[in-house]
């Protein structure tokens, strides 16, 4: 009988001691905090994602209206751009500025008054460090094309079915204001979507980058950069042909501004 009663309150002692275990643990995870959860230490800044978010607005104008940019050029400032190759910049036919946000609406009065329409907006999300790729065209069929990859030096690749796009990437500048290093390379990119790591690794090293004709510029929220064609320029093998510009019977070139939202 005693050996009976020691094993039942043998058994009470280990359920109460197990029943306040739970609750005190209960009381823990009720009590914490997301920002408990936080990483901490010397490399917990490497584990906060940071991106660089922009939106493009494009516009398309008529060639015959492309003077009427003039007025739009004078009122950026395209001294404080950065170009990978300021000579391969202009053999490709472009011409870029940046802004402020107290000149946006100026700029987008002087797209009105030139008669530009207005195509869609699209919101880049770019992580720190990496790019991303805004879509403006399509290669449907294997081809090969001619580019300028240096001043000087035209080329010939085989591309396609491809994507006709401008590689947007963001470098963030530490500091007391939220500053990022915005770069834009023009590209001709290969879509390795259900492919094997090996396959997509060859394919992608056939993607063609108009390195000659990128730039760059520091933007804050705020801030912004315009990029068109300098020119009405048919030959594709310039990025204004390639990127920009519509042939046929109606011709229209393109307009980019990218619009620097935040950055986190």
């Amino acid at each position: 009988m005693a050996g009976l009663l020691q094993i039942l309150f043998t058994c009470l002692a280990v359920f109460l001691l197990t029943g306040c275990a739970d609750n005190q643990q209960q009381a823990v995870i009720e009590g914490i905090k997301l920002s408990d959860l936080a990483a901490t230490g010397p490399g917990a800044q490497s584990k906060i994602l940071r991106t660089t978010n922009i939106d493009v607005f494009g516009f398309e104008l008529h060639t015959d209206k492309l003077e009427s940019l003039d007025e739009l050029w004078q009122a950026l400032n395209a001294d404080s751009l950065r170009y990978n190759n300021p000579k391969g910049f202009v053999l490709n036919g472009l011409r870029a500025a940046r802004g402020d946000f107290s000149s946006l609406d100026k700029a987008i009065e002087l797209l009105n008054a030139a008669g530009a329409n207005k195509l869609s907006t699209t919101s880049l999300l770019v992580m720190h460090g990496k790019a991303e790729v805004l879509r403006i065209g399509r290669i449907n069929r294997r081809t090969t094309i001619s580019y300028i990859r240096r001043p000087g030096t035209v080329e010939t690749a085989e591309v396609g079915p491809a994507t006709l796009g401008l590689q947007v990437s963001a470098r963030q500048i530490s500091g007391d204001r939220p500053l990022a290093n915005v770069q834009v390379v023009p590209v001709i990119s290969h879509s390795t979507e259900g492919l094997t790591p090996q396959l997509a690794q060859r394919l992608k090293a056939s993607d063609v980058y108009f390195y000659s004709a990128g730039f760059s510029a520091i933007l804050k929220p705020g801030d912004f950069m315009v990029v068109a064609p300098a020119r009405y320029e048919q030959d594709e093998t310039t990025a204004a042909g390639r990127f920009f510009t519509k042939s046929g019977p109606n011709p229209t070139i393109r307009v980019l501004l990218l619009f620097c939202t935040s950055i986190l």
